[in-house]
Order: structure tokens, then sequence, then C-alpha cells
């Protein structure tokens, strides 16, 4: 009997497993419809995924993309912005909406049972907002409020002060995708409904389904919800090629009474246009994406400098980024700065079969829990449309993972990282960190307020 118990169970090999496959059709508006059946989720996700670039914002209103997605429920032609809530709460629906680089996604969670109804409500939303002026001007006042509680934020600040030194300030990430005081200040319903209308339809969007659709005629109910939207909004303008500006350099942020530095070390990084991008997740897995790796032995583990760093590799349509982010104690904020560059430039003269090995594992074996719930699905697939990538590039990013060895992650990180110099985002008190920069090599520094 104790050798049953002590004895482990066998574990069989994973399981061949495949990004799930979609149904696809078209709403009577011309647009794509995809159906992603996953018997046994009951609570389904539709997501309306929309280009629109944020470069289609006018340099003087930036962020009006960002107020107009918030007042998308807040009252339609239909019914008042607390009539729509209540109505979502009768059918246990979840509404959210997102703004990226390149997208605006808006999205319902609802059991099966009251998915007709909820897609309604979804449809409303999207194809009849009213932008009512006490609404928009009510979300105005907000943004302006969440602007001064995150420039308290050290994270933010350090996210900030990165995207605004490694852009060229053309580039319109090199600015807050929700806007800053001076462009949002100005906003009214009317500017928010001009940039709706000339920047929402049915031309621009598809939408997804994920979960259960035993039974349910699910392209006929999006149909019936969508089937109707018009207008004359033509193709979505094409982002242009990003431009970063190169070199070594350091931006100190000041932050008076902070008792530790928020840093951000990072570099311009591929997107998913490139093969490369599934060995670029195996690198960065090596480097810096788990508890294990390189930088987190040695900056968490020996030198006990942070509760831990991470790194990643991020890419909206075009133009990806690399960067390495975590809090350090203000005594050590130079000497873990020299560390974790020394760490990132030494990676590119190699990584280990083994290392290479451990993080594919990880990164293919996970996958299935990944994309459990239908929500992940839609999301993920929502993501890929803005990206410009085909809806199952999950499969075609695990192959790549699948495929890389030692030296083709080496040589993905090598292209990218370090190449072009790396920039150092510290937010932290200045008059404590500045004098620890000096032993770093790198004389181009900027102070900040």
């Amino acid at each position: 009997m104790s050798q049953l118990l002590t004895t482990p169970p066998a574990v069989a090999a994973p399981r061949p497993w495949k990004f799930p496959v979609s149904t696809s059709t078209t709403t009577r508006a011309g647009t794509p419809v995809h159906v992603f059946d996953r018997p046994g989720q009951y609570v389904a996700t539709v997501r309306v995924t929309i280009a629109m670039p944020l470069v289609a914002e006018p340099r003087d209103l930036e962020g009006v993309a960002t107020i107009m997605s918030r007042t998308l429920d807040e009252g339609t032609e239909l019914r008042s912005a607390n009539e729509f809530a209540a109505a979502l709460e009768r059918h246990g629906a979840a509404y959210g909406v997102d703004v990226s680089s390149d997208a605006l996604h808006v999205e319902i969670s609802v059991p099966v049972s009251h998915l007709a109804p909820a897609v309604r409500l979804l449809a409303e939303a999207v194809t009849r907002p009213a932008f009512n002026e006490g609404d928009v001007g009510r979300h105005v006042t907000i943004r302006l409020g969440e602007i001064n509680q995150e420039r308290a934020n050290a994270g933010y600040r350090a996210r900030e002060a990165f995207a605004a030194h490694l852009f060229d300030p053309s580039v319109r990430r090199s600015r807050p995708t929700a806007g800053t005081p001076d462009t949002i200040r100005p906003l009214t319903n009317v500017q928010v409904e001009q940039f709706y209308l000339e920047n929402i339809g049915p031309g621009r969007a598809q939408i997804l389904f994920a979960g259960d659709a035993s039974g349910v005629d699910v392209a006929s109910i999006i149909d019936d919800a969508f089937g109707e939207w018009s207008s004359s909004v033509g193709p979505a303008i094409e982002t242009p090629e990003p431009l970063y500006v190169p070199g070594d350099r350091i931006v100190l942020v000041n932050r008076p009474g902070s008792v530790q530095s928020q840093l951000l070390i990072g570099c311009p990084g591929p997107d998913r246009r490139e093969d490369i991008w599934g060995a670029a997740a195996v690198a960065n897995h090596v480097v810096g994406g788990t508890i294990t790796s390189r930088v987190d032995t040695v900056l968490r583990e020996e030198k006990g400098y942070t509760y831990g760093t991470r790194t990643s590799f991020t890419a909206p349509r075009k133009g990806g980024t690399f960067s390495l982010g975590g809090a350090v104690r203000t005594e050590v904020t130079g000497a873990a700065i020299e560390d974790a560059l020394r760490i990132l430039k030494q990676a590119r003269d190699g990584l280990t079969d083994r290392e290479v090995q451990e993080a594919k594992d990880s990164l293919i074996h996970t996958a299935p829990l990944r994309y459990e719930q239908a929500d992940s699905i839609a999301q993920q697939v929502g993501s890929n449309i803005a990206a410009g990538v085909p809806l199952d590039f999950a499969d075609t990013y695990l192959a790549q993972i699948a495929a890389t060895t030692a030296e083709t992650a080496t040589e993905a990180y090598r292209r990218y990282v370090g190449a072009s110099g790396l920039l150092v985002v510290i937010v932290g008190e200045t008059k404590d960190v500045r004098g620890q920069l000096t032993g770093l090599g790198i004389d181009d520094i900027t102070e900040l307020s």
C-alpha cells in the first residue's frame, strides 16, 4: 500500500492542440462574422472589432477616440444611460470597451440563454449611440481626473516617458493613447460625434462569437442585430511605419519622496509580420519572461534589488518594442541598471539549448489553458484582426515557437535588443539617483520634473 501511495501516476505526453476553428459568414451589411463554437462554455462573448487607427485623430483633439468609446453606452437613440445599464443587468450581461493603437473593441459577455437580447444591446451601443452633451462632458471631466491620478503612478510615468523618448515626436504612439489635458479639455459631443461618423461603420468591423452555440443560430442572431447597420465610412487609413529614436540614453523623471525607482529599459522590437515573432517570444522567456529568467535570477534572487522584473516583446499592427520593467530600491538603482544592461547585452552572445527548450515547453504547453475561456478566444482573435494577421495566428505563432532553436532565438533577440541602443527610463527621487548613473557609461541623460 505504501508503494501505491508514494508512486506518482504516469504522465502522458501532451496531446496536439490547435487554436479553435471558426465558421464565418457576413451580415446583410457586409460585416464578417466569425463563430467559435466552444461546447460547455455557457457564458459567451460577442466582440466587435473595428479598424480605427489612432493616427485618424486630429492632433489637437487626441483622446477623442477614447471619449467616443466610453460614451457609446451612455445613452442611445432608444434609451437613456440608466435604461441601457438596467437592460444589461436584466440579462446578466457584462459590457466592455477598449481602444488600442489600431482598433476599437466593444464586447459583451452573457449567458447563452440571453444571447439574442444582449447582442441587440451591443448593436444598439455600437450603431446608435446618442452622444449626449452632458454625458460627453462628464467623461471629459472623468478623463482629466484620471490623468492626474495616472501621473501620480510611477509605472504610468515610466511608460509615458518611455513612449515619448523611444518614438519620434511625429509618431502618434509617442503620445498617450487616451490624450493629454490640452487635447481632452476642448472636446464636446460635437467633435465626438463627428469622429464617430467619420470612423465607425460596418465596412471596418468584424464580429466574433465564442461560446456554446449548440442549438443556437448565432449568425442569424448577430445579423438580426447588426444587419441594418449603415454608414458611408470607407476603409480605414493605414498606420504608417513608426519612427524610432536610436542610441543609448537615460531619461530620469523626478518623483519626490519616492523610496524606490521604477525602471523601464527597452528598444524597438519586431511585430507579427516577421517570421521571428515566435522565436523572439522564446528568447524573451529565457531572458526575462518568468521568475526563473536570467534577469530575475540576478536582480531578485541573488541581489535582492527587487520583488521582480519582467521583459516583453509587444507590438500593435506595425512596429514593436522590447522592454524590461520593474521597481528597485532607490539606493541600488545604479547597480540594478548596470546588472540589467549587462544581462541584456550578454544575452546577445547566445542562449543555450536547455534554456530554449524549457521556454518552448512552457509557451506551447500552456497555450490550451490560455484559451480555455470563451472571452480569451474572442479577445485573441480581435487582437489578431487589429494587427492584420489571420484569425488563427495563434497556430502560426505556436508553430514558430516549436521550430525555434537556440540559434534562431539568439538571432531574433540579437536583431533587436541592443542593436540600436537601449533607452533607460527611471522614475524616482532625482537627487538620490543622479549620482548613481555616472558609472553606466551613458552620457546622454535627460532629466524631467
